[in-house]
């Protein structure tokens, strides 16, 4: 397998979510030439589809950023980096007005006045929402970029790898990628490159995210040099769907229950309730729930049960605020979520670590930025609801701005072809030029997953975490010795095979941080460390790679 075509750009975009629409959309406007390339078809891939569409924003009476801020920086346990979490509350409101400029619809009543909900956490009500949730927003943000003449959109791309430059060491200077459409190696000479292909929650046997949540150009960034923050701080939504199997995965929402909107609650296999009201913030509201299942009050199935049958609200006004595509999804595969009870158990839903980046989305690589939800930490231990789109839009904003200036100041540079050949060979090795035996990656996936899920879940300690690591480096060898077919176009297997070593990585930079960290705060908790320990741990975990592997220490976190 050889590179068949280059092409140069200003700006590279990688990933085509709300964060990188946004970021392409943000340089191009400010005169860059941008090439945005997403490894699916734009805005019908990818994780932001899978949103409700609920954005914080501080709009209503009585609201500001401060009030923003201070609620993000409590409710994350004063883990997230507080010149992140002022731009993130500071930006939001303008940048969901952007939102609309480029044909978004946020709800508003009859009045005009934007709809603002108040879910857990929220000192004022402060969620907006999206018409068509996640889908209806990252349309809009793609026709706006596919009809900017400055952008071009690349469907169905697969970035492998991320190129260094040889006039400026160490400096980003592209990436390397399989055109899935017309075959071939692409290499992609960029001034600058913003990454901002999501998480990896797909590494979880249970999760609410589409299987491409594998987390690829944040392991390559890593890869590259960067630094990445807090690994261990996955957030496990406490309302996905584990039965039936038609709907696995979709999630319900436990904001919903509260008494102001639907009323409902969660219940054990007994028909107790689970979660007090008001309801609590999600790290809570999830540990309860998995303290029902462990203390076997769950289902069969692992579960316990999502109602708003006896809601006092009544069928009919239930049926009408549940009118939504997620929930009329849910009903065309036979389950009534106004009158049926729901199982559901916490799975991965939002990578709070990842990338570390200043607040105006540089990371520890010169010419490489990066926007969320692969960037981090500007949430802490815990995310509130709302924050995940409001971080594309006024990340992605920043990161486009910043590429742009990076871009206009330097020239174009040439790439270091000793890391451009080693990555074509670590590609090309993968592939066999003669007739191979097909090699079913399920088994060695569904290992991996099950590792993850088990000893990287809700509940952690040291003893399961290192079963973890062992299982990552057992499931990384046997995919190396795995070759596939030389396909021409949409090498889907290839594609699985580069994924499945991507999400070794991950697992063991999640396992490594959160053995680090020995305490529990948030969504990290360790059985064997089951205290919050402010003294110390008010601080991120910092992993970055060696010539022998990762590195695992601390850094501190950002105070104003």
């Amino acid at each position: 397998m050889k590179i068949t075509e280059q092409m140069q750009t200003d700006v590279l975009v990688i990933g085509a979510g709300g964060g990188g629409l946004r970021a392409a959309l943000a340089a191009a406007e400010a005169g860059s030439q941008v090439l945005l390339v997403n490894k699916g078809p734009v805005a019908r891939s990818g994780i932001t589809l899978t949103a409700a569409g609920g954005m914080q924003a501080p709009f209503a009476a009585g609201d500001d950023p401060e009030r923003y801020f201070t609620d993000t920086i409590e409710n994350g346990y004063y883990l997230a980096d507080q010149n992140l979490v002022k731009v993130l509350a500071e930006d939001a409101c303008a940048r969901a007005l952007d939102a609309e400029r480029f044909g978004a619809r946020l709800v508003r009543d009859t009045a005009g006045d934007l709809q603002c909900k108040q879910f857990p956490g929220q000192s004022k009500p402060r969620n907006l929402f999206f018409k068509g949730g996640g889908v209806g927003l990252a349309a809009a943000l793609a026709r706006a970029c596919r009809n900017h003449d400055r952008i071009t959109v690349v469907d169905d791309f697969y970035v492998s790898g991320l190129l260094k430059s040889q006039d400026l060491p160490g400096a980003a200077a592209g990436a390397l990628g399989l055109d899935l459409r017309r075959g071939g190696l692409t290499q992609i000479n960029a001034k600058a490159v913003v990454v901002a292909t999501g998480g990896f929650q797909w590494l979880w046997a249970v999760n609410d995210c589409p299987a491409d949540a594998t987390g690829d150009g944040l392991v390559q960034a890593y890869r590259l040099g960067a630094e990445l923050v807090d690994m261990e701080m996955v957030l496990f939504y406490p309302t996905v769907i584990v039965w039936p199997e038609s709907v696995k995965g979709a999630f319900v929402h436990y904001e919903f229950l509260s008494p102001e909107m639907l009323d409902g609650n969660v219940y054990d296999k007994n028909g107790q309730p689970i979660l007090p009201k008001p309801l609590p913030v999600r790290d809570t509201a999830m540990r309860l729930m998995a303290g029902a299942i462990a203390d076997g009050r769950g289902t069969d199935r692992g579960g316990v049960l999502w109602s708003v049958a006896d809601s006092p609200k009544g069928t009919d006004a239930i049926r009408k605020m549940l009118n939504l595509a997620q929930y009329n999804y849910i009903r065309a595969h036979g389950l009534e979520p106004a009158t049926d009870q729901v199982e559901t158990a916490p799975g991965a839903h939002y990578l709070m670590g990842g990338i570390h980046i200043d607040e105006t989305c540089r990371t520890s690589v010169p010419g490489l930025f990066a926007a969320a939800e692969c960037a981090g930490n500007f949430d802490g231990a815990n995310r509130l609801a709302g924050n995940g789109i409001t971080a594309t839009q006024v990340f992605g904003a920043r990161a486009g701005l910043t590429a742009h200036a990076w871009a206009a100041a330097n020239g174009p540079m040439a790439v270091d072809t000793a890391v451009q050949e080693q990555e074509t060979a670590r590609v090309a090795a993968k592939v066999s030029t003669r007739p191979c035996q097909e090699t079913s990656l399920v088994p060695l996936r569904d290992k991996l997953r099950a590792a993850t899920q088990t000893y990287a879940g809700v509940n952690r300690n040291a003893d399961g975490l290192l079963r973890l690591v062992t299982a990552a480096r057992e499931v990384q060898l046997a995919a190396s010795e795995i070759q596939v077919a030389d396909q021409a176009v949409f090498n889907q297997q290839l594609v699985d095979l580069l994924q499945l070593e991507t999400l070794c990585e991950a697992a063991g930079l999640v396992a490594g941080s959160a053995l680090l960290r020995q305490e529990s705060r948030g969504h990290h908790y360790r059985t064997d460390f089951p205290q919050q320990n402010d003294v110390f741990w008010r601080q991120h975990t910092l992993a970055y790679k060696l010539e022998t592997g990762p590195r695992f220490t601390v850094k501190p976190v950002v105070k104003l």
